[in-house]
């Protein structure tokens, strides 16, 4: 049964620390991704915050072998839903879909990939100088089945 499920960082504002010591909202002075998403194969929400390598390896070395953590930027899994602005963003009015945005949004809106064992890039949607194996939507999402 996958650890991964909706919501299993907590939210913003009532964070708790899930698998692999991560938990919503962190933030990371040496981060590789800034206030991305982080999402199951589902499509699913888990939470959100900076990421840096330390944490991306840890994730590839403890992923369960049915487990995909898959990561979106902070504008494809926060802003691009946002009905009514705030303030500041914790203060804006998301809709539903912003928690469940599904399969093939996600798939489409990946940056980075994480399987067992395996660091990933999404070609279609980021540019790095990262060396790791690059996948595309046709690809993730036959690995999301």
């Amino acid at each position: 049964m996958t650890r991964l499920t909706s919501g299993v960082y907590g939210h913003e504002f009532d964070s708790k620390i899930g698998p692999f010591d991560l938990f919503c909202g962190q933030t990371r002075r040496d981060s590789l991704v800034h206030n991305g998403g982080w999402y199951n194969k589902y499509g699913e929400k888990l939470g959100w915050g900076d990421l840096n390598k330390k944490d991306l390896h840890r994730i590839k070395n403890n992923l369960q072998d049915d487990e995909l953590f898959i990561i979106l930027g902070e504008r494809d899994s926060f802003w691009n839903f946002v009905e009514h602005l705030g303030t500041i963003g914790a203060m804006c009015k998301t809709n539903e879909k912003e928690q469940n945005p599904g399969v093939q949004y996600v798939a489409e809106k990946a940056r980075y990939v994480i399987a067992k064992g395996k660091l990933m890039i999404h070609e279609d949607n980021y540019l790095s100088t990262l060396d790791w194996d690059k996948i595309n939507t046709k690809q993730l999402l036959e690995i999301m089945k």
